[in-house]
């Protein structure tokens, strides 16, 4: 393992801190969040800011993520290997007519990589870079796969808070419905009021490395939509484990 270089992870902190919120931060809120002398903080955010990876707001003095994050962000989303993923979840979406996420897991969270939306009037509104706590979805179900309740517990430390009067809260219910099903996850109502989801895990030389879902109003989830849903996934997920190798997704 190469040394770690402390003025490269103090600088990805500050990307980290911004990115992981909606409001900004003044330079004095930057140092209490991170632990960070204000002497050693202030240059590394007048180069991001001068660089435009980080934009400042004058009235208020505080900092918010800028133009160049976006810039980078998008090339990403737009190499070849998020064009295949667009490709398979596009397929997905002219099955069953309903919207399709695609996201990994990252400390504890569900991180929304992609998306393709359906047609309906009615549907899931979801973000590209949105972050939920994994056990209160089926796409984040999907990416804690195979995890023990010893290892659910030492991820969130802090218990399992609810998003909404239906999330679980207690390990061991959980633990039992990421074992119920070989393939499929599923939540109703547990992020999201009116919303029910399935996920599928997608697996890389035998761990769990990504996971895809569909979304829909719970009145259109019946019988014929869930078999809709399901029997498209179990497609893409043929498609995706054929490819997901070309993908840097750790």
């Amino acid at each position: 393992m190469s040394a770690i270089h402390k003025p490269t992870l103090r600088t990805l902190s500050v990307l980290e801190l911004l990115s992981k919120s909606d409001q900004n931060y003044t330079l004095s809120e930057i140092s209490r969040r991170l632990g960070m002398a204000t002497s050693t903080l202030y240059p590394i955010l007048q180069s991001l800011r001068d660089e435009r990876y980080l934009g400042y707001d004058k009235k208020t003095q505080s900092y918010t993520l800028g133009m160049r994050m976006f810039e980078v962000g998008s090339r990403v989303q737009n190499s070849s290997a998020f064009q295949e993923i667009n490709n398979i979840m596009s397929g997905v979406v002219g099955i069953c007519d309903e919207t399709c996420i695609f996201g990994k897991l990252d400390n504890g969270d569900v991180l929304y990589l992609s998306k393709v939306e359906s047609n309906q009037p009615v549907r899931m509104f979801c973000s590209v870079g949105k972050r939920l706590p994994a056990y209160s979805t089926a796409l984040g179900k999907a990416l804690l796969k195979g995890y023990s309740v010893e290892r659910l517990k030492k991820l969130y430390p802090n218990g399992l808070k609810p998003l909404t009067v239906n999330t679980i809260t207690d390990f061991k219910k959980l633990h039992e419905q990421l074992n119920e099903n070989d393939i499929f996850l599923y939540e109703r109502e547990e992020s999201n009021k009116d919303i029910c989801c399935v996920a599928v895990p997608i697996h890389l030389e035998g761990s769990v490395v990504a996971a895809c879902s569909v979304a829909t109003p719970v009145f259109r989830f019946n019988s014929e939509k869930r078999a809709k849903i399901e029997n498209a996934l179990k497609e893409a997920l043929v498609k995706y484990e054929k490819m997901i190798h070309y993908m840097f997704l750790d």
